[in-house]
């Protein structure tokens, strides 16, 4: 109630609404509370001599009770020092104008790893044509990751808005989704060594936290020192307020050990058949002498697999098209017939202009045992434009040597 009351005081508006109801008000929260506990003890008297079993249950539901609420007083602690105290009274905190839309992006000022200028330098080049390396590699990701920071840059937000069309002439707000943007690593940033910026068209929109910089430096690295520039898609809302911007940046970003795969793509023209649902792969579980070299000490990552159209003969001599799943040119498992239909068509065409298809498959497991879960889409999902635009070559990245 105290952050919320601050929180209303700063945007000029009447912290009274939060006690409308009642809320906040000391006797209506004190009866509502004594009310609650009678509740309670009559819920446990009832419990308790209900059968045999009551007492040890009663017991249960106390304890969960008390740590329940000791969980949550430590938090509102947290809350009080890092809100309150920590943030509106904090000397270090920007000018007035800034307050509201760090709260906005939900970060504190002092995580934010501000450049001092808006295309601060990088240690890496950037390539004068750009590969882009789509982080998502094709599938659909939701906006999940927030940005830090945007109060510093709030003209390239406002551009990338109005470029968009989402702040035109006479609007104060405005929202644009799946913007393009690339993720910039900057390990000569002075404040993070693992900072990581968000750019449109080279101007920087904010940060990724310290702590999501630190899970995704990794692929982001490997990307950027393979030549590629690594792009995801973003969500980009603002309210112009003429001398300041309250913004929110949030960017579509996978977990970091499904990002990049594991291995190099085969030799040879290949092509890269575009995200799908989730297949199965079976049999895998008779090639864990190739697999168990690839599974991930954190126990995921993504591959890079090539799929082949082979037969099975029946006793009766007819002949059974499947197909085979391979990892830098060893079997690793099938798929079934009903999925090997899906797919066939696929494989006929790739093969008949000289390409090998590959697909991206996740592996989970441990030093026992790995599991394949095929993403590719099926033949009925493939636009007549992808087929006639090929070869789709996967890109190209500096080999994580499989451990």
């Amino acid at each position: 109630m105290g952050q919320a009351a601050n929180v209303l005081a700063h945007v000029g508006a009447d912290p009274a609404k939060l006690t409308t109801g009642g809320r906040g008000v000391p006797e209506i929260e004190k009866a509502g509370g004594i009310a609650q506990r009678t509740l309670f003890g009559l819920l446990l008297l009832v419990v308790t001599f209900s059968s045999p079993a009551g007492t040890l249950l009663a017991a249960g539901i106390v304890g969960l009770a008390f740590l329940m609420r000791k969980r949550r007083s430590r938090r509102q602690a947290w809350e009080d020092i890092n809100w309150s105290a920590g943030f509106l009274e904090n000397p270090n905190t920007p000018a007035d104008g800034e307050q509201m839309e760090v709260l906005v992006s939900g970060a504190p000022v002092t995580d934010v790893p501000v450049a001092a200028d808006p295309t601060p330098r990088v240690d890496q080049a950037v390539p004068a044509t750009k590969n882009l390396y789509h982080v998502s590699l094709g599938r659909s990701e939701w906006p999940n990751v927030e940005v830090v920071g945007e109060h510093a840059y709030g003209k390239a937000i406002r551009a990338a808005l109005r470029a968009n069309g989402a702040l035109a002439a006479g609007r104060n707000e405005g929202e644009t989704e799946g913007l393009l943007v690339e993720l910039v690593a900057e390990p000569d940033n002075p404040l993070d060594p693992n900072a990581i910026s968000v750019r449109w068209k080279g101007r920087v929109l904010g940060y990724l936290s310290r702590e999501d910089a630190k899970r995704y430096t990794r692929p982001l690295t490997r990307i950027i020192a393979s030549g590629n520039v690594a792009a995801a898609t973003a969500r980009v809302w603002a309210y112009d307020e003429g001398d300041r911007l309250r913004a929110r940046v949030t960017v579509a970003l996978p977990e970091p050990a499904l990002i990049a795969p594991l291995n190099a793509a085969p030799a040879g023209v290949t092509t890269l058949i575009t995200w799908g649902s989730a297949i199965q792969v079976l049999k895998e579980e008779n090639h864990f002498d190739v697999l168990g070299k690839y599974v991930p000490a954190d126990g995921m990552g993504i591959l890079l697999v090539s799929l082949h159209k082979e037969t099975y003969t029946l006793k009766n001599g007819t002949q059974r098209p499947f197909v085979e799943i391979r990892l830098d040119g060893q079997r690793v498992g099938e798929l079934s017939n009903v999925t090997s239909a899906h797919l066939l068509p696929v494989l006929e065409h790739t093969e008949a202009v000289g390409e090998i298809a590959l697909a991206y498959s996740k592996i989970t497991g441990s030093t026992l045992a790995a599991q394949l879960v095929l993403h590719a889409a099926k033949a009925t999902e493939i636009s007549d434009d992808w087929l006639a635009n090929g070869p789709h070559p996967a890109s190209i990245l500096l080999l994580r040597e499989p451990r």
